[in-house]
């Protein structure tokens, strides 16, 4: 009786020896595995993040993320779910700015914007797109994305967008469509 029973687990162990070795067989060269090279650790990160960009002793904007990632050696800011306010040569905010996402680029002081993003200028026109930049040296808001532009109920949309950092002159280059509506009060043509 032993030995049928030594018998019958021997070879269910060898069944089972036997299936992973064809199992192991069949699926083909393993998996490569990261050297770490390609993976980026932040040299800090940080939660409920603040920076603000001044110049000549002006504050020229603020960022707030509830996660910021420094990488030093690229000069770069990654925060998530962002606020940028802006503000003009004598410090009064003229815009707002939120995002899913935002990059600052140190070197440049260029920032990216990514995800539901929305600019609110304090003469209330309402920007809204999935991704824009602003270029910093040349004070341009830029995007490639479908943008759509709210200016006292006014809607104009479109694609290669470009503007003023107030929105106050913005251009889009192509597919651009414009809903313009009649204001209260007007003079209506006949």
């Amino acid at each position: 009786m032993r030995s049928r029973a030594f018998d019958q687990v021997g070879r269910r162990v060898l069944l089972c020896a036997f299936l992973a070795l064809l199992l192991a067989g069949c699926q083909g060269k393993p998996a490569s595995t990261s050297s770490g090279s390609d993976i980026a650790i932040p040299d800090q990160e940080a939660r409920n993040f603040t920076l603000t960009e001044s110049s000549e002793g002006k504050k020229s904007w603020t960022l707030w993320a509830s996660y910021a990632a420094m990488y030093n050696d690229r000069g770069l800011v990654d925060a998530r779910t962002v606020r940028i306010d802006f503000f003009n040569a004598k410090g009064d905010r003229y815009s707002t700015l939120t995002a899913d996402q935002g990059k600052v680029f140190q070197r440049t002081d260029n920032l990216e914007a990514r995800g539901r993003v929305k600019i609110t200028t304090a003469s209330g026109v309402t920007l809204e797109t999935d991704s824009l930049q602003w270029i910093n040296t040349k004070s341009r808001i830029v995007s490639d994305a479908f943008v759509r532009v709210t200016r006292k109920g006014d809607v104009v949309t479109g694609y290669g967008f470009e503007s003023d950092a107030s929105l106050d002159h913005f251009h889009l280059s192509h597919q651009v469509q414009a809903e313009v509506r009649e204001q209260a009060g007007a003079d209506s043509l006949p």
